[in-house]
């Protein structure tokens, strides 16, 4: 079939065409949202498990979804050689520079710069890879002692009352979070812990490999009351088959009964896999509908690819 209308999707982190049986996740994820932003309490979610179940894919949805809400937020990837503040200076500089423009300046607004701009002088000393400036006068004694904990629990709690000021709230988003070193992700649970205590309107929307729930909870104790961890698996059978069939459907194109077997068989409901096999039988199949022989072909070219 022609190779410029297949649908499939396979990639890190690539949306799929059809992303199937995460609404639940999704509604939970923008209630806790919706929750924060009208101040009352709910935990910081971090989505947990293994790679290729779709962490980064519904990461990506849930804060797409939440900036059509008007919620603002940062979006970072911790790789394994960077520090936190490092990740954070940076977008956090961008999001706050765009929220004081979305309507005229608020001093809570303006404070919020203030304090990334000692935030950012202070941890560029201790940590050599914060490399971006901000133009804006840092004020004398706001998230500038060069202690992590102390700085970033001033630095969120400003920008969570910026957001407060402006009837919104402020998300983080952080992939890959199980790379952020021990006592740095300590010095951000104490951050997110005092914002909760402020019933401020910050909070962190997270995705790691499944070790990330005890090292959160040897980070700080508490932490399993300050956030939720949703285990991410792979998905059911009837998920997993619209996952294929709605986007050949799409384009007239359907599979047999035969074929979608064999492909759960083969993929165990893993959503990267679902979009592998999907790509690879729509290549070797001449015409719809796509069948379990099209899919055994499908699998012997990718092992001799």
């Amino acid at each position: 079939m022609d190779p410029r209308r297949n649908p499939y999707a396979p990639g890190a982190g690539a949306p799929p065409p059809q992303l199937a049986g995460r609404d639940a996740l999704i509604e939970r994820a923008a209630i806790a949202l919706d929750r924060i932003r009208a101040g009352r309490h709910d935990k910081s979610l971090i989505l947990v498990g293994l790679r290729g179940v779709g962490k980064t894919v519904l990461l990506n949805r849930i804060q797409l979804d939440a900036e059509a809400r008007g919620i603002h937020g940062v979006r970072l990837e911790a790789p394994e050689d960077r520090s936190l503040p490092g990740i954070l200076a940076p977008s956090m500089r961008s999001a706050l520079l765009k929220l004081d423009r979305t309507r005229a300046a608020t001093a809570g607004g303006k404070k919020a710069l203030r304090a990334l701009a000692g935030f950012i002088g202070a941890m560029k000393v201790k940590f050599g890879d914060v490399e971006v400036g901000i133009d804006i006068e840092p004020e004398k004694g706001l998230a500038d002692t060069g202690d992590l904990d102390l700085d970033l629990t001033t630095l969120l709690s400003a920008v969570g009352a910026a957001a407060r000021e402006r009837s919104t709230a402020f998300a983080v988003f952080v992939d890959e979070l199980q790379y952020v070193a021990e006592d740095q992700l300590a010095a951000l649970i104490t951050a997110l812990h005092r914002c909760s205590q402020q019933q401020l309107p910050i909070t962190l929307i997270g995705a790691g490999l499944p070790q990330l729930v005890g090292r959160t909870g040897r980070a700080k104790s508490y932490a399993e009351r300050l956030f939720d961890f949703p285990e991410i698996g792979p998905l059911d059978a009837p998920a997993a088959r619209l996952a294929l069939t709605a986007p050949a459907e799409k384009e007239d194109v359907r599979f047999t009964g035969a074929a979608l077997e064999k492909i759960l068989q083969q993929t165990k409901g893993y959503p990267y896999f679902l979009q592998e096999w999907g790509k690879h039988a729509w290549s070797v199949a001449p015409s719809s509908p796509i069948t379990a022989e099209h899919v055994r072909d499908a699998n012997l070219e990718s092992l001799q690819s």
